[in-house]
């Protein structure tokens, strides 16, 4: 989620849903060696330096760290589409993800160029990145973006990705005009009403200080997500939902109060042992509250959440689930890797 500054350009979808993999190649030679000390130490992939899932994933490995005799690091990478591609290299143990990227992921689906296998740990936040125009804007509705200019943020992102499935859900994929940028680049172009619709940016409720800033100059309204359209949406990728927003009580922004949303989601291999990964889920939820207290980010880590938002149909490690059996918060509708 971190903004990555690069001049905006015009791709077709299917190009935009390959961009995301571009660095994977170069990012495995050089964390390349980091596999070999899996045994000894666990190498958590975060996000771009900064960004949420960054300082989150730093966060829990140093949890980690604190309470266990593990040996924990977080490296940078592009985010969770990148961080699914370094589980099946093996240069990762534990990771951060989103929940639109675990089914394209599984079933090889573009970007990804075969099938990966990747386990749940706990979802540890919620991003509302729904379609947002200006307050001014005649656009009221997802059918009235037909042939207007949307700029999802940066091309593979998940965001990005979570468009392409709501407005082929909402029968509008190929009407649409895209462009592709940082998220700097999106919420100026906004501004200046180079673009109609950009990406709402909040976490779990939370402004984002980029959509703070804008509102300050340029109110914004969120265009409504029909529940026809949801569900459409969520048939095709179950990781995308809709969230409950204050939206009512954030100044400079109007509509809807649930937006379209995807869940953070720590991964981690299957290959990880299942005494680990219990070590690693009790480290950080025997002590919630330390880890709350890192700062704004973490204020989701709660074990009930973690369970609320993970994505159906996917396992989850068996070290975590044997905690969260413990902890009596276990859903028969999960999935317990085999």
């Amino acid at each position: 989620m971190a903004e990555i500054l690069y001049k905006p350009h015009l791709l077709d979808r299917r190009t935009a849903l390959k961009v995301g993999l571009a660095g994977v190649a170069a990012s495995t030679a050089i964390f390349r060696t980091t596999s070999v000390l899996a045994q000894q130490s666990l190498q958590w992939g975060s996000s771009s330096v900064g960004s949420t899932g960054y300082v989150i994933m730093e966060g829990l490995a140093n949890t980690v760290n604190r309470h266990t005799d593990l040996k924990n690091a977080s490296m940078a990478t592009s985010g969770g589409t990148e961080n699914m591609q370094l589980f099946a290299e093996g240069i990762i143990q534990l990771g951060q993800t989103t929940s639109t990227d675990w089914k394209p992921a599984a079933e090889g689906q573009e970007p990804y160029p075969a099938p990966i296998e990747v386990h749940q740990m706990f979802a540890y936040t919620l991003f509302n990145c729904s379609p947002m125009v200006r307050a001014s804007s005649d656009i009221k509705t997802l059918e009235d973006l037909r042939g207007k200019r949307c700029m999802p943020s940066p091309a593979g992102s998940s965001t990005a990705t979570m468009w392409q499935v709501l407005f082929e859900a909402a029968g509008i994929l190929e009407d649409i005009e895209w462009t592709y940028g940082s998220w700097r680049e999106s919420y100026d172009a906004l501004r200046s009403e180079s673009v109609d619709c950009i990406p709402s940016l909040l976490t779990n409720g939370r402004p984002s200080p980029i959509l703070s800033e804008l509102v300050t100059t340029v109110p914004v309204r969120m265009l409504p997500i029909p529940e026809d359209v949801m569900e459409k949406a969520k048939k095709i990728n179950p990781g995308i939902s809709l969230g409950p927003v204050p939206v009512d009580k954030i100044d400079g922004v109007e509509g809807a109060s649930r937006l379209a949303s995807f869940s953070g989601v720590l991964g981690a291999s299957p290959k990880l042992d299942p005494d680990v990964a219990y070590k690693v889920m009790k480290a950080i939820f025997d002590n919630v509250e330390e880890v709350r207290a890192l700062g704004v980010q973490f204020e989701d880590i709660d074990l009930q959440f973690g369970v609320d938002y993970l994505v159906t149909g996917f396992p989850v490690h068996r070290g975590a689930a044997r905690y969260l059996k413990e902890k009596g918060v276990w859903n028969d509708s999960l999935i317990e890797a085999s």
